[in-house]
Order: structure tokens, then sequence, then C-alpha cells
């Protein structure tokens, strides 16, 4: 065995494990000092678990350190089981197994000898001789001691391959004992059952696993991967064919292949896809199944909706919009009137506009006259995001739900389902979505496929705002068809004029420069060319501002990720200032970030085994340490969300990021009391209209901008918009104008 790694570069030691110098729990990187025959020797590796005391092999290379000199640097360890009845104890009392301590190890090896560990995995049944021992323990010890040497034989493997530890051990809660096996049989697999997990990993273990590099599993993954990041990424609906190809070809090859993968090789891959149903053609489209028949059907649904026309009493209506006046103490405008008569006409109507504009007021306008004309009439309030629905409901004193709760979502053997549809659609006369223009192509089709004949669905959303982060653009689509009713508001009524926010934020849409005269209100921009010196503003005016305010009303939004004023450094920043560290608060490091107890976090991924979707945000009430509580196997952060506890275990903490600051995508769907938001030229590229236009309007009471003058005027005069593939438009038109169009 030892010529074998001899051959590979790599050398074999032993010895038992004195001292643990480091250790982080997060990613399992350890530093260890081990007695062996020649002496102490400092080892260095990812481990899944290193006890002091107990012996373990190591297989790896001596490297030099310049400071503290020669180290071993171990690709993988194997453990040396005890026989010595000191050594069983302190092995089964070492916190490997929850609930076993000294007393009862001792209890075990006193009864078995040195045949303790052979009984735990060959005969559990008999640790019920030992006495104080149940069926329930029994279990949970044999459980424990064979999860624990399947789980090291994986990360093993795993790490051999170049997987990090962290993501070794999501492949691991994936699939189990089975993990090796799959991942041996289709390395490519991962990017599709794996979070975290891209075709550059997957590629990546494929060649150290020795595929042929023009395997077909390998030229599909190809084709898969620049797919569905096109749409779940960058929002597409489908790709070009031939942008397809030529986005595979770049991804296939690489300088160093000595035969470079064809056209005609890929050809033939996405033949077999299109052949197996994974992908759909249509013209020279190529689409994801799911995204073709969600546009499509959405299509289908929209114009069958626009097409239900309603008589209505229009001296009814009249004297429900005067009792409508009367609850809201206003008079409304003849367009807000026309928009109540829409409403009550039209099987579907879109309402979109600017802050200011009165689309709460036609929300509730629209409500209140259809309460007035049918006093049993059932209206169903819904809006993507948690935050948004919460704000809904306040403005209409009704009930109002995320659009997921109100179709019933659940996830069950890993797939999400929807229990409300065509087959058991929605109930009631009236269906309200706010926010609609973050609403993506999937989530719009189901929604749309749920309601019921006779009831009035209207849609409201600022199509100026940035489109939704999934894939489609689908407010702006059925816009641009001029098929489907719609209102488009412009007048900026009395009482909003005095705002800052909304003067500024229809500047901004117009692409005229921001007021900045007065500089006072509700709305300040204070320049500071340098982005050290912005980053100290920041900071100070974070303090202050949450003397007045609670945290989750306060929100740092930035255009990009990088940079002194991006999101990562302003959150360590932040962090630093608002959560420092303290010996009596919890904290706990996941790869770049230390998450404290009391610190502002947002969920990056859909989690719906949890009820958490992305951009929820929430507050780290509780950090556990398995180690403290034998319950646990891994180490957790409970997260208050929306009210509720959420746990997250070690290994989904890539699932969790800071949220002091944001990004304005992450910010779709919320507004907060008080914002700011950072201008530089670093963020050039990302400084766009609509996105600056989407920052400024998350403000309710307050606004600061802060930075560079000249990032300033390029964030107002650059309109354009990222391009997205979506044939839903030309869906609608060629089903044919429903004669109402644009008001």
């Amino acid at each position: 065995m030892q010529d074998k790694y001899q051959a590979l570069g790599q050398e074999e030691i032993s010895g038992e494990v004195q001292k643990i110098y480091f250790r982080n729990e997060a990613t399992l990187y350890t530093i260890a000092g081990v007695d062996t025959k020649t002496g102490r020797l400092t080892v260095l590796g990812y481990f899944p678990q290193l006890l002091p005391g107990q012996r373990y092999r190591f297989v790896g290379r001596w490297t030099v350190h310049p400071k503290y000199g020669e180290q071993f640097r171990a690709q993988n360890c194997q453990e040396i089981l005890p026989t010595t009845r000191e050594g069983l104890v302190a092995y089964l009392a070492s916190g490997l197994i929850p609930g076993v301590g000294e007393k009862l190890a001792a209890r075990l090896v006193d009864h078995f000898g040195d045949e303790t560990l052979n009984i735990i995995g060959q005969e559990p049944e008999r640790l019920r001789e030992v006495p104080g021992i149940g069926e329930k323990t029994a279990a949970k010890i044999t459980d424990a001691v064979e999860e624990n040497r399947e789980l090291e034989r994986v990360l093993v493997f795993l790490q051999g391959h170049g997987i990090t530890p962290n993501l070794s051990l999501k492949i691991y809660h994936q699939y189990g004992n089975e993990a090796l096996d799959l991942v041996r049989e289709n390395p490519y697999s991962l990017t599709e059952d794996i979070f975290g997990v891209g075709f550059a990993t997957a590629d990546r273990i494929a060649r150290h696993l020795g595929m042929f590099l023009h395997d077909p599993f390998r030229l599909q993954a190809g084709l898969r991967h620049v797919l569905t990041e096109a749409c779940y990424q960058k929002g597409h609906c489908y790709l070009p064919e031939k942008e397809l190809l030529t986005g595979a070809l770049r991804l296939l090859n690489s300088p160093d292949m000595e035969e470079p993968i064809e056209e005609e090789e890929l050809m033939a891959a996405l033949d077999a896809l299109l052949g197996g149903g994974e992908f759909l053609r249509e013209d020279e489209r190529i689409y994801l199944p799911a995204l073709f028949n969600s546009e499509s059907g959405l299509a289908g649904r929209l114009q069958q909706l626009a097409q239900c026309k309603y008589d209505i009493d229009e001296v009814k209506v009249q004297w429900a919009i005067r009792e409508v006046e009367k609850d809201l103490g206003f008079t409304l405008a003849p367009q807000q009137i026309e928009v109540i008569f829409q409403s009550l006409r039209n099987g579907i109507l879109v309402v979109t506009g600017g802050p200011g504009t009165g689309k709460s007021t036609i929300v509730a306008g629209i409500i209140h006259a259809f309460q007035v004309l049918d006093e049993g009439a059932k209206v169903l309030l819904a809006a993507p995001t948690g935050r948004a629905a919460k704000r809904l409901s306040e403005l209409t004193g009704m009930e109002a739900k995320t659009i997921h709760r109100l179709l019933g979502f659940r996830w069950e053997e890993g797939r999400g389902e929807f229990s409300v549809g065509a087959g058991n659609p929605l109930e009631g006369q009236l269906l309200v979505i706010d926010e609609f223009s973050m609403v993506d192509l999937l989530l719009a089709y189901h929604l749309l496929q749920a309601v019921p004949a006779g009831m009035r669905v209207v849609l409201v959303g600022d199509v100026d705002q940035l489109p939704s982060v999934g894939p489609g653009r689908v407010l702006h689509d059925i816009i641009r068809a001029e098929t489907i009713p719609t209102v488009r508001l412009g007048h900026i009524f009395r009482q909003a004029e005095a705002s800052q926010i909304v003067t500024n934020a229809h500047r901004i849409n117009r692409g005229q420069m921001i007021d900045i005269s007065r500089n006072q209100g509700d709305f300040l921009f204070l320049p500071q060319e340098e982005p050290q010196a912005a980053l100290e503003g920041i900071r100070r005016i974070i303090r202050r501002i949450l003397q007045s305010l609670p945290l989750e009303e306060v929100q740092v939004i930035s255009p990009m990720h990088n940079h002194v004023l991006g999101v990562e450094n302003l959150n360590k920043v932040l962090q630093e200032e608002l959560n420092p560290p303290s010996p009596s608060k919890k904290e706990y490091q996941a790869g770049k970030i230390t998450f404290r107890l009391g610190d502002k976090v947002m969920a990056i991924k859909n989690n719906y085994d949890k009820g958490v979707f992305n951009g929820n945000l929430g507050l780290i009430t509780n950090i556990l340490l398995a180690r403290d509580l034998g319950e646990l196997k891994e180490d957790t952060l409970e997260v208050e969300i929306d009210g509720e506890i959420v746990s997250y275990g070690r290994s989904e903490l890539d699932e969790l990021t800071l949220a002091y600051a944001v990004t304005v995508h992450k910010s779709q769907g919320s507004e907060f009391d008080f914002c700011l938001f950072p201008l530089s030229t670093q963020h050039w590229y990302m400084l766009q209209r609509n996105l600056f236009y989407t920052a400024v309007t998350r403000g309710k009471k307050m606004v600061i901008l802060i930075g560079s003058k000249r990032a300033l005027r390029r964030a107002i005069r650059n309109d354009s918009i990222q391009h997205r593939y979506t044939w839903l438009g030309e869906r609608l038109k060629a089903q044919g104008e429903c004669g109402d169009g644009i008001l």
C-alpha cells in the first residue's frame, strides 16, 4: 500500500492525535499535533472529525511552511480503531455518539471488552444486554457509529477529487450512502441536485474520475448548463439554437484539449436532449419544457381572460363609487373612476404606474366598489413576497398572502407542487395581485391557471422597475403586446408631489437629473467622490438612523457585490459597526462569512422544505453547536423569518448571507422606512436607469444617496436594459387584438 502511495507522489503516516491547534467547524479545516514513532508532527487537512487521544492513518504530502517549518498536508485520513479499554472508552465518549458520555461508554466497554466496536457494528441488538440501554439508545449508538464511518468514507473520496468539505457534506446529505456510486456513475447529476455545484465543479470531478472529454454525458451536461443558466440566472425564457451551441462549445472546449469538440458532436448531443424531452425546439428557439409550457399556456390563459366581458349597471356603479369616496374620505380622479369601471367590465385588467400615481388608492377603490355592489363578494389579495403582502394587507385592512401561499405550494419528495390550480381553482369574485412586475413566467402561469370562470383579475405593478429575478419579463410583455386591457397611470397626485422621493423617482424615470438643489425633506444627495470616505459616511449615517428606527426598516442597497461600496464589503463594515463581536455573543464562521447572534440575514435560495424564498429577510436568534446538544446532528443557526423560527444546519449556510446591505435585485418587492444607496464609478456598468429607479422607490419615508456626481449622472442617463429572450408578447399578438389595448 505504501508503494502505491509513493507511486502517486504521496506518503502515509500514522500516529495519535495529541492536540488540536486549530479547527474551523464550518469548513472542517484542522491543524493538529500528531505523535508518531519519529516524534511530534503537524498535520493539516479537512477532516470530518479528529479526536485527541485517538490514532489515525494519514495519506498526503510533506510541505514546508516559511514560519512553522515542515508540515504534513493530508488529503485523507482513516481512523485506527482503539483496542485498549481506555482507548475504547475515550473513543465512545468523545462526542461521536449523541447522548453517550464517559459513564455509559465505560459500561459498554466493561460489558463487551475489546469486542465492543464489532458488536456495535455487527450485532447491535446485543447492546440491550448492558443495564440501562433500551431499544432507542441502542439504535442511536449503532446509527451514529455507522453514519460517521460512511460520512468519513464519502468525504475522503470527494475531497480527494477537489470538492470542498462543506460541499461534500451537502452531497452526502442529499444522496446518503449512495453518494459515491451516484457520483461515479454521472458526476454531472450534481449540477441538478446540489445547490452550489456548477458545471465547472462537476467537470473537474469527472476529469479526476477519468471521464472521456467527448463523453455524451459531458456534452449534454454542457448544453443543459448553458440553457439552464441563461434561463434561471439571466432571465431568458429560451435561447436561439445558434447561441446555445456557441455557448456550449465555449464552455466545453479548453486550450489543453488535443481534440476540440466539434459542432457536429454537439448537435448530436442536442438531438438526444430534444429526443428525450429534456429540451423543446420551436423554430430556432430552444426551450426547457417547463418554460415552453408556461409561456404558451400563459399566453392562452391571458387571452381567455381578456375575452371575458361583463355587463354592468352604470347607475349602480356610479352609486358604488360615491360610497367608495365616502369611505375613503376624498374624491376620486376621473382616471381612477375609469379604472374601477374597467375592473368591473373586464375579466382581466393591468394597472401600471410609478410612485404617487394612485395605484394603492385604485386598489382600495376597486375592492370597495366590488364589496358595495355585492356584500358577499369574496376578494383575494396576494403579492410575490411576504413584505409586499404585508404592505397590501395594511393598505386594505384585509388578509393578503404571498402568491405561493395563495396557491397552496408544498414541497414533497424533492419536487414542488401547487395544490390550487386548474383542477382545484381559487374561490372568489376578484383577485388582486400587487407588485406584479416581480412575478416571473412560471409563477404567472400557475397563478392564472388557478383563476376560475367568473373571477375578475387585476394585476398591479410598476413596469419601469427591474423585471423579475426569474425567467421572463411578464408585465412588460403583456403591456407591449397591447392585447390585454391596460391602464397606465401618469398623473402624480398633490399629496405625493410633496415627496422628493416621488418627484425624483419620476425625474429618474424620464432621464432627467434629480433635484438636489434643496437637498432637504425626505431625499438627500451627499456628494463624496472617494469610495472609502463614502463608506465611512454610510457607517455614521446608519448608526445615527438606528437610534430612531428598527433594524428591519433600515436598508442599504447597492448595485453590485464587489468593490468598496459593494454589498460584500458593506456587510462586513456594517456588521462590525452595528453588531460587533462580544464574549457574550455567539458567532459562527461559514466560509468567508461570520454569522453572529442578532445579525440581519437574507435567504439567497428558495428552500421549499423550510417555506423560505429567495430574498426573505430575517434575524439570527440562536446559534446551536452539535457538540453542546447531543440531539443535533450538525451545528445549526436559528433565524426568525416573517415571525417564524427557521433552522439552518451547517451544510445549508450557503443559503444565507448577511443583509445589512443587499443588491437592488434582492430588494425588489420590499419597502423600507429608510434607504441608503451608494453611487460609485466602480459600479459603472451596473449603473442603469431602471436599476437606480427601482432602488430609489424602495424608500417610504427617507432616501439618502451618497457618492459620486459622475456616477449619479451615469445612473440616470444610461437607459440600456439587459435583453431577455421571451416570446410571450409575440404569442399574445398572434392570438389577435382583444379590442381594448392601452387606455
